[in-house]
């Protein structure tokens, strides 16, 4: 409730500030290249990433310096192994978009992922979708996705740490998406489903030039941390396949 009050006592001054922000911020294509590729060698691990535009590399130039391969190069050193990444990033993709379109990975088939990465939330910020909304359509997603590979979910980012947010919008946005974030560890500790935590990401060099998406150096910690966590929270990475 007090979200809203706040929303609303600050309302004019927001939207000016979000159509100042809207126009003022470069528009960062996705990254060049395929969305697909693999690291290391030995026993395969097939790891798909679903989500919005870090998903898609905003951000960067090239794939090869996005999130599919940042998150396979350490995980495939850690477990002694080969990573296949496939990343299936959508500028602008939110909740209900992605559960309105057939869903990547559940369909049988031979190159099925062993590991679905879901890393949404930003959209569903901006666009104000209701908590009881977000985690109606979290559970469903769980719901459609775990019985094909072991789901695991990454933390709403923290918009609060936004460079290319003013303020007093960057404080009421990264108060919304914790409030969204809060909602997905619920979801998840209800589910059972692991929640890997990146850390706070705060140092402007990992950020892109828009001060909103991850740069190269943001994009390889962000994979480093993610791949820690996978050795963590999900026992079968840590036995031999």
């Amino acid at each position: 409730m007090r979200f809203w009050l706040l929303l609303l006592v600050l309302c004019p001054l927001l939207l000016w500030q979000a159509r100042h922000t809207r126009h003022g911020t470069p528009r960062l294509p996705e990254a060049a290249g395929p969305q697909h590729g693999h690291c290391g060698e030995g026993p395969a691990l097939r790891l798909l990433v679903i989500g919005e535009s870090p998903v898609a590399g905003v951000g960067v130039e090239k794939q090869a310096h996005g999130l599919g391969p940042a998150i396979a190069a350490p995980l495939a050193q850690r477990i002694g192994g080969r990573v296949h990444w496939h990343c299936h990033g959508t500028n602008g993709l939110r909740l209900a978009d992605l559960l309105d379109k057939p869903l990547p990975a559940t369909a049988p088939d031979e190159h099925a992922p062993d590991i679905i990465l879901i890393m949404m939330g930003v959209n569903d910020t901006t666009a104000l979708t209701s908590l009881k909304r977000w985690r109606a359509e979290l559970r469903q997603l769980i719901s459609a996705l775990a019985p094909h590979a072991t789901l695991c979910f990454s933390p709403v980012p923290p918009m609060r740490h936004f460079t290319a947010l003013p303020q007093p919008l960057r404080y009421v946005i990264g108060t919304r998406a914790a409030q969204l974030d809060s909602s997905l560890r619920e979801i998840c500790a209800e589910t059972g489903t692991p929640y890997l935590s990146y850390g706070k990401l705060q140092h402007p060099s990992l950020l892109a030039r828009d001060g909103y998406h991850p740069s190269a150096a943001g994009y390889r910690a962000m994979g480093d941390a993610l791949a820690r966590q996978m050795l963590e929270k999900i026992p079968a990475l840590r036995h031999p396949r």
